[in-house]
């Protein structure tokens, strides 16, 4: 499967050829091609959205446990685990499409 940026970029190349015929037919197909190209990109969009809400809501699930957790260590644990999971959320320095990159301190 591929980026939402490379959907957009093939829709894009979908309607230079469409502008570039002079065949109604060919025109009309590359016009319905960049539509379901949109189309794609635009569920690839959400699906990265739904994967990030799925990873925030794993990380404050580990918050909210630690709160209630007495023992120290178990405590610590889901901290990590809350960090981690709320990392993979976050754009890596330097990076522009990268996320979720955490490094272990132990």
């Amino acid at each position: 499967m591929g980026t939402a940026v490379e959907y957009r970029r093939a829709a894009w190349d979908c309607l230079k050829l469409a502008e570039a015929t002079s065949n109604p037919q060919t025109s009309a197909s590359m016009l319905d091609l960049a539509q379901e190209w949109v189309r794609l990109a635009e569920q690839a969009e959400r699906n990265d959205q739904y994967k990030l809400a799925g990873y925030r809501a794993k990380g404050w699930e580990c918050l909210s446990l630690a709160e209630s957790v007495n023992d120290p260590e178990r405590r610590a644990d889901l901290l990590l685990f809350a960090r981690m999971w709320l990392s993979l959320t976050e754009p890596i320095a330097g990076h522009r499409r990268a996320r979720g990159f955490f490094r272990l301190n132990r």
